[in-house]
């Protein structure tokens, strides 16, 4: 159950040891706002993250707890980089002994890193158990692995839903606590943005198609939605959701070879994180740590009232405007207007246009 993110009492220089640093080690209340960020929104772009006042260079911003999250490896069974599945932990598990799997053996992608954790995700485990034993085998071999992690990050998101719905009877309500105007908890995935009209009409009907067939409601999946609740869920976790890389996404371009942010791990849905809009030449890096907790970084000076801005993609990867203009169209439904790449737009066909030459004289 995600907590309400403590508010900081001063403000944190982001270095390797940030886990240990006060208000923010503790693992049961793993998400933390820096005291001048604020979650606003713009009447043109919508909902941003802007600062109320100065913020240097290296400060953290945001630390945020995954509502889900699950591993993308290509052989889990001798992986260094599985995550721990209880929501509590979500470290990587080494490829040990030690480390636990399903004792149903669903997959062999669903590890803990301790009995604690099996013991302590025993209820969330259980409500995705029965759908990854029936259907993820037969999902990747006809759909593929993005469609099968994909709908798996559904599950879990239904299961994290689950999960708090059960301890809200019992009166412990987290999911509609709010700190900085951050919705959090199931209230933060419904406030996405991301709808049907955002996507074609062909990339509609195939998650439709996916969801009658793997997602309904019932015994398998007892999540009550319906089907259209379900698409606007994918909708939303389509034009939100995260990867995890082991480097930092959004460094600044510097001259000479560039490093990029490394080989994919992971997928997650965070709740604050998702608020951050893009820009091809961003204020701010993000980077999951050691618990699987999205972390924001300034990479240069925020001025008081500045929006926040991260990068969507690997900026060393695609470096041209049009590939990164066509990866945004394609991915995110959008055309990026940064300062960037309207500095880098090729001229447009009037602009090449001399003065017209003076006529012949007679």
């Amino acid at each position: 159950m995600l907590s309400t993110p403590p508010v900081a009492e001063k403000r944190l220089q982001a270095t390797k040891d940030h886990l240990t640093r006060p208000g923010v080690s503790n693992i049961t209340d793993k998400s933390w706002v820096h005291p001048h960020l604020r979650h606003t929104v713009d009447p043109i772009k919508g909902r941003q993250l802007q600062v109320s006042q100065l913020v240097k260079k290296g400060e953290l911003l945001l630390v945020d707890s995954a509502y889900a999250v699950i591993p993308v490896v290509d052989n889990p069974l001798c992986s260094d980089y599985l995550l721990c599945s209880n929501s509590g932990c979500n470290q990587q598990v080494g490829c040990t002994a030690s480390r636990i799997s399903c004792p149903k053996n669903c997959i062999a992608d669903v590890v803990w890193c301790s009995a604690a954790c099996e013991a302590a995700d025993r209820r969330r485990h259980a409500f995705e158990c029965t759908w990854l034993h029936r259907f993820a085998t037969s999902i990747r071999k006809k759909w593929g692995e993005y469609d099968f992690g994909m709908l798996w990050l559904i599950v879990r998101i239904l299961a994290t839903r689950f999960v708090e719905g059960d301890q809200d009877t019992k009166g412990h309500d987290h999911s509609r606590k709010t700190s900085h105007c951050f919705p959090t908890g199931w209230d933060a995935i419904e406030s996405f943005c991301g709808s049907q009209e955002s996507w074609s009409y062909a990339q509609v009907r195939r998650w439709s198609a996916l969801i009658k067939k793997y997602l309904k409601n019932g015994p398998i999946l007892p999540h009550g939605s319906t089907l259209d609740e379900l698409l606007s869920i994918v909708c939303k976790e389509e034009a939100n959701s995260f990867g995890l890389y082991p480097r930092e996404t959004g460094m600044p371009l510097l001259a000479g070879p560039q490093v990029d942010r490394g080989e994919q791990f992971g997928a997650a849905v965070y709740p604050r994180a998702a608020i951050a809009n893009h820009s091809c030449c961003p204020n701010v890096t993000h980077k999951p740590d050691d618990h699987g907790r999205m972390v924001f970084i300034a990479s240069r000076d925020i001025l008081d009232g500045e929006e926040c801005c991260i990068s969507y993609f690997d900026l060393v990867q695609r470096v041209d405007v049009k590939d990164r203009r066509d990866h945004l169209q394609t991915s995110f439904r959008f055309t990026c207007h940064c300062p960037r790449c309207v500095a880098e737009e090729p001229p447009k066909e009037d602009d090449n246009w001399d003065v017209l030459p003076a006529l012949d004289e007679e």
